[in-house]
């Protein structure tokens, strides 16, 4: 009989009544399949109550006791498998009892019956009636008969879970076994290679070790751990790609660690690895030190504060690796964060720690200041009093060498040191000075601030910035006349200093502000607004870059705000860009304290002051800053608020807009919310797109069809029918124009955004203005002027058809763009192509990569043709959009390799220089392919290359000769074949 029809008898039997359920078995035990289905059947009927557990025990009898192995292991594997069926609250106590002791009896048996046992049990010790003391006999039996490390992989693993089961739900039942418990976790453990029963094993053990005494055996269990670290582990093979090396020594640290009872066994340890060459051998040391050190607390760990202070030294001070030295920090920190309950112990601990590294601070030139600065500077935020301990060293070191030292560079790094410790002690509270010494009374002879004071007339533009730096620090502890010395220095470097320091000194006084209000409301006053009619226009115009700056603060705003919109009224030119440009970076900012636009709005009528200020308006620059300011408050403005804009100007739409006012109004509007109607009527529309069309002012034309594009993005449905129609005969008439092609390229450039207006809000009809659009790429005069702007439809403007202006923006909009123009490949033939290749490659920038990686079969061909055109910049964008997916080794790429390779050589000496690097580089990424498939082209490439890296342009020469290396090594000796 065959598999199949065997099978196909057994389950005829098996769903007669009257077939006999040895005899079920019998056949069953032919057939792996029809066993495993005849288990689920038999669990369903124990469960159903129409078979009793103990039938099928009683007829499984004869075979489990059988003298043929195999009988035996086909009947243990049928219970097992009925019983992992059963639910976990079906059996009782009783019948789990009975079960347990026939498996305890069964682990005794052959060794390939085990697995079947290894089955049944792990199914028994997650029932929920199970005895009490049933756990710990089938570990004992388990642990005696069942050499963990002799059985394969899958057999350890299961092994293991019974393990991870039963300490996590049953540890009572276990506590009974003792030593032999622990004993028998170890052997079973000791030699275990798999990476994942190591971390299923690294799970289970920090619990076990924590809740089981180890007595005796607390050595051998942590050897039998420690014979893992540090983690040497790479990945062979498949199923070890889950486990990281770093994976498995992230779980092995807290079973290290896991009681205080193995710190005399961890440490010594820590100590030898930290010897080590390697790397991450010293990298784990150091992470179990900085995990171990809590657990293991000050009594253990005292004893070996010297020899740890010692290791740790060298790889904190001496070492060259980054991250060693920050894995060492981390770890002196937690070792003093632990010896800190002891305030003599940590004393000495930290004065020891000075003692050997105070000769590396008494030049700033050694080469382990630096290293020995940040030491210092990472245990002095520890606590107050090891800060305090720090400055008491450091503080007259670098005050004495500031002093004598005549290096510019020198005195930046001491001031640099000086910084950081003040404003550690500034964050606990305390500032080392005369009158504010008490925490620190053995630096009582220090007067910093004055330090810092003195310091300010420096040239250095660095050294200054730091000075100002350190005194912003101490602000909380520098008395009236202190202060009123910075102020003044500040407000100079306001005046006179260069670009930098005028960044820094508007920080300073922001930060004074916050604890100084009058102060500072006072200097302000007094100081940067006084005299504005009379001082220069250079110094106006600094004055005004700070005092923007500052303009942040609500206090100094409502003071500052007014008065640098009144400077607008100005002839100036100079004056008036200033305050225009520093208007704009200020409601540019994405936080402060008040609502900056509002304010400006509300109080100082900006809207109005700049949509009047026409008469002064005689440039590009003031319309563009007008413009962007008009446009930044209104988005910013309650939808009351802009309902009142309109109401006060929106009738000028509906009026002939003079074009001296046509980006400011426009402007104005583009970020209203949806639920404002504009009512624009037709006649509105038509002048807006006469303006979009037929002007000859680039700056209005563009602006007009940005303008149009939110408005028939936002209106309601209603008003879009009555307005499109209007719009599509005019742009009509003017396509129809027959010699104006000026006239046809402006009227196109509407077209295209009036089309992505509608396409980014999804509109019901889009796919016919798509339609409309792509057919004009088959029109001779305007063909390739469509394709070289169809990328407009996808691009993001990053101030017009946002949603942050409250457009609609559907999310596939540009995949449905893409998706269209691919399908159009198939209409363009002949002449036309062209112009279709243009806009579908123009089109490509703009697309995300993910899109483009699923349609790449289709994609790759058409770029592939365009590089055989002779438009130059199609080609360049070509090459542009082949390298970016060159990367993904698609087998389009192989499959047309024979064409596209001489035609990149050919590119390779262009006449245009950019699309020279351009081939260059897609060859580069070529050479990445498998060899068997690049071989044959090696040598003719390798000859072109010898002709190219003479090139005139060093550009050129520098990614011929990076794409020539790149070849030569191709099938060299040792290069993987297939990368």
């Amino acid at each position: 009989m065959t598999h199949i029809s065997c099978k196909q008898n057994f389950l005829v039997m098996a769903t007669s009544p009257d077939f006999d359920l040895k005899e079920r078995l019998d056949i069953s035990f032919k057939d792996t399949a029809a066993l495993s289905s005849l288990c689920r059947n038999i669990a369903s009927e124990i469960e159903s109550g129409s078979m009793k557990l103990c039938t099928f025990v009683e007829i499984l009898g004869s075979y489990v006791t059988d003298q043929n192995i195999v009988t035996r292991e086909k009947g243990v594997t049928a219970l097992s498998s009925v019983l992992s069926q059963l639910p976990q609250n079906y059996l009782n106590e009783s019948e789990l009892y009975f079960i347990t002791m026939f498996y305890c009896d069964r682990i005794k048996d052959h060794y390939s019956i085990i697995p079947s046992v290894l089955n049944g049990i792990q199914a028994i010790v997650n029932m929920t009636h199970l005895p009490q003391n049933v756990p710990s006999s089938l570990l004992k039996v388990m642990f005696e008969h069942v050499p963990c490390q002799s059985q394969l992989l899958s057999e350890r693993r299961k092994i293991y879970l019974i393990l991870k089961y039963l300490i996590e739900n049953r540890s009572d039942d276990l506590r009974s076994l003792g030593p032999d418990l622990v004993y028998g976790i170890i052997s079973s453990m000791d030699g275990e290679r798999d990476p994942n029963n190591l971390m299923l094993l690294f799970n289970i053990l920090p619990r076990f070790i924590k809740e089981f005494p180890l007595g005796h055996l607390t050595e051998e269990m942590f050897e039998v751990m420690a014979c893992y670290f540090p983690v040497d582990f790479n990945p062979s093979g498949v199923e070890d790609l889950s486990v990281t090396r770093e994976d498995l020594a992230k779980k092995l640290i807290p079973c290290l660690c896991a009681i205080p009872e193995f710190a005399d066994y961890c440490l010594p340890l820590i100590l030898d690895k930290l010897q080590s060459t390697l790397k991450v051998a010293k990298l784990d040391s150091l992470n179990l030190l900085h995990e171990s050190v809590q657990t293991f607390g000050l009594s253990k760990i005292k004893s070996y504060l010297p020899e740890l202070w010692a290791t740790l030294k060298k790889e904190v001070i001496s070492g060259r690796d980054t991250e060693t030295r920050d894995a060492a920090l981390k770890a002196i920190t937690s070792l003093i964060r632990v010896i800190s309950i002891d305030e003599t112990i940590c004393k000495d601990f930290i004065d020891k720690i000075i003692t050997d590294v105070k000769s590396s601070l008494c030049d700033v030139q050694l080469s382990l200041y630096k290293p020995v600065q940040t030491l210092l500077e990472t245990i002095a935020v520890i606590t107050k009093i090891i800060c305090v301990q720090i400055l008491q060293a450091i503080i007259p070191l670098c005050l004495g060498q500031y002093s004598t030292k005549n290096s510019l560079n020198d005195k930046i790094v001491l001031i640099d040191s000086l910084n950081n410790f003040m404003n550690i002690s500034s964050n606990y509270g305390f500032c080392i000075q005369v009158e504010f010494n008490l925490d620190v009374p053995e630096l009582s002879w220090t007067n910093i601030p004055q330090t810092y004071l003195d310091s300010l007339m420096v040239e250095s533009t660095e050294l200054k910035s730091k000075i100002f730096y350190g005194l912003t620090i101490q602000k909380g502890y520098l008395n009236d006349v202190q202060r009123s010395i910075l102020y003044n220095a500040v407000c100079n470097e306001i005046e006179t200093g260069c670009d930098e320091i005028q960044i820094v000194c508007h920080t300073t006084i922001i930060d004074f502000a916050t604890l100084y209000h009058e102060e500072i409301l006072t200097l302000v006053k007094e100081r940067l607004l006084s005299n504005t009619d009379e001082i220069g226009v250079e110094l106006l115009k600094r004055r005004i870059k700070a005092l923007t700056a500052i303009a942040t603060i609500r206090e100094l705003g409502c003071v500052i705000l007014p008065k640098i919109v009144t400077m607008l009224d100005t002839d100036n030119t100079d004056i008036c860009i200033t305050a225009l440009q520093n208007i704009q970076k200020l409601i540019a900012l994405k936080k402060s304290e008040y609502n900056i636009h509002q304010f400006l709005y509300e109080e100082c009528h900006i809207i109005d002051k700049l949509i009047s200020y026409k008469a002064n308006v005689i440039d590009l620059s003031h319309k563009i800053l007008i413009s962007n300011i008009c446009h930044l408050i209104v988005r910013n403005l309650t939808i009351e608020e802009q309902r009142a804009i309109v109401a006060k100007y929106a009738v000028a739409l509906n009026t002939k807009i003079p074009e001296t006012d046509v980006t400011t109004m426009m402007n104005l509007f583009i970020p209203l919310r949806k639920d404002i109607n504009l009512n624009i009527n037709n006649d509105a529309m038509i002048n807006l797109y006469n303006l979009a069309t037929s002007n000859r002012n680039l700056e209005i034309r563009q602006t007009s069809c940005k303008f149009l594009s939110v408005l028939l993005n936002k209106m309601e449905v209603s008003d879009l029918d009555r307005i499109i129609p209007c719009l599509e005969d005019k742009i009509n008439n003017n396509l129809r124009a027959d010699d104006d092609i000026e006239l046809k390229q402006y009227t196109i450039n509407f077209q295209i955004w009036m089309t992505k207006a509608l396409v980014m809000r999804g509109h019901a009809k889009f796919q016919k203005f798509l339609e409309t659009l792509t057919y004009l790429l088959t029109q001779n005069e305007i063909g390739q002027f469509v394709g070289e702007h169809y990328q407009i439809l996808v691009s993001k403007y990053e101030d017009i058809l946002i949603p942050e202006n409250f457009c609609n923006v559907k999310i596939f909009y540009k995949q449905r763009v893409f998706e269209y123009l691919l399908r159009q490949n198939v209409n363009f033939t002949n002449s036309i192509r062209q112009n279709y290749l243009i806009a579908f490659v123009h089109l490509l920038e703009q697309i995300p990569k993910k899109l483009l990686f699923l349609h790449l079969t289709e994609l790759v061909p058409l770029l592939i043709e365009s590089l055989s055109l002779n438009d130059e910049r199609l080609v360049l964008w070509t090459l542009t959009s082949f390298k970016l997916l060159l990367d993904t080794k698609h087998d389009v790429f192989s499959d047309n390799i024979q064409c596209v390779i001489p035609r990149l050589m050919h590119l390779s000496t262009h006449r245009i220089m950019s699309v020279r690097i351009a081939a260059l580089e897609c060859l580069t990424h070529y050479a990445k392919y498998p060899t068997i498939l690049i071989n044959p082209y090696k040598q003719s490439i390798l000859d072109k290359l010898g002709t190219v890296i003479d090139d005139r342009k060093r550009l050129v020469r520098k990614a011929a000769v990076e794409a020539r290396t790149r070849w030569f090594i191709v099938g060299a000796s040792g290069e993987q074949s297939n990368e």
